[in-house]
C-alpha cells in the first residue's frame, strides 16, 4: 500500500478559519448572559444561607415569593434527597452482589494463534505467509477468499 501524501506544509499560521463576526459577537453575548445568570443563582443561594439580605437578591426572592428559610428548606430537601437515592442505590447494589455474586468471570480471550486464522479458510497459507514476512505486498486478486465469493453471489 502507498502511504499517504503528505501535501504541501506552510509554516507560520496553524489554523485558518473563517468566521462570521456576526456570530461571534452572538456566542459571547450568550455566553456572558449564562455566566451572569449562573453568579445570580449561587449568590441567591449562598444569601440565603449565611442570611445576607441584598436590595437586589430580595427584588428576586420576592418575585419567587420566598424567604431565606423557605430557600434554606429546598436546600436541605435537595440534600436528604439526594442522600436516600445515593443510599438507595449502594443498598441495589450490596442487593445485587448478595444474589449474583461478584460476576467477575469473564477474562481476556487468548492471542490469535497461526492456526486459528488459517482455521477460518479464508485465506491460504502461502498468502498469510506472504503477509507477515513482507513490508509491501502487492496482490493481484484479494485473497480473503470468502469475500471473493460473497461478491459474485450479490
Amino acid at each position: 500500500m502507498d502511504k499517504p501524501r503528505q501535501g504541501k506544509q506552510e509554516t507560520g499560521v496553524i489554523v485558518h478559519s473563517k468566521k462570521n463576526w456576526l456570530s461571534e459577537v452572538m456566542i459571547t453575548i450568550t455566553t456572558l448572559v449564562v455566566w451572569i445568570y449562573c453568579i445570580i443563582v449561587i449568590a441567591f443561594f449562598i444569601s440565603s444561607l449565611t442570611n445576607y439580605n441584598n436590595r437586589y437578591i430580595n427584588i428576586i426572592k420576592s418575585y419567587f415569593k420566598m424567604t431565606n428559610h423557605d430557600i434554606r428548606f429546598f436546600i436541605l430537601f435537595t440534600i436528604l434527597l439526594w442522600i436516600v437515592f445515593y443510599f438507595g442505590l449502594l443498598s441495589w447494589k450490596f442487593y445485587n452482589l448478595k444474589r449474583f455474586g461478584s460476576l467477575r468471570r469473564r477474562s481476556y480471550p487468548k492471542f490469535t494463534t497461526k492456526e486459528d486464522l488459517l482455521n477460518l479458510k479464508l485465506m491460504s497459507e502461502e498468502d498469510y505467509n506472504k503477509l507477515q514476512n513482507s513490508k509491501i505486498i502487492i496482490f493481484e486478486k484479494n485473497p480473503i477468499q470468502g469475500l471473493v465469493n460473497q461478491n459474485k453471489n450479490k
